[in-house]
């Protein structure tokens, strides 16, 4: 990231990387130096990270059979 005068619209990429844990010590510090003057983009920052939250919390795990993947198989072989 260019560390020279950046619009707002620039950030989105980084906000992104930085909500998705993708981004450097130097960017993260970068975008991190912007929310601190920026209301509109720790605005945007703050509903990404809630965003991210809200679909992990939704994802549910599900267990499998251990043998599911070979009865998939069989079945696939027996038509064959």
């Amino acid at each position: 990231m260019s560390l020279g005068m950046a619009k707002c619209s620039d950030y989105c990429t980084l906000i992104q990387l930085v909500v998705d844990n993708e981004a450097s010590k130097s960017e993260e510090k970068y975008l991190k130096e912007h929310l601190d003057i920026c209301v509109k983009c720790l605005g945007l920052f703050d509903v990404d990270a809630e965003l991210k939250k809200a679909i992990k919390l939704r994802m549910e795990h599900i267990e499998v059979p251990k043998d599911l993947a070979e009865t998939i198989k069989n079945k696939i072989n027996q038509s064959a």
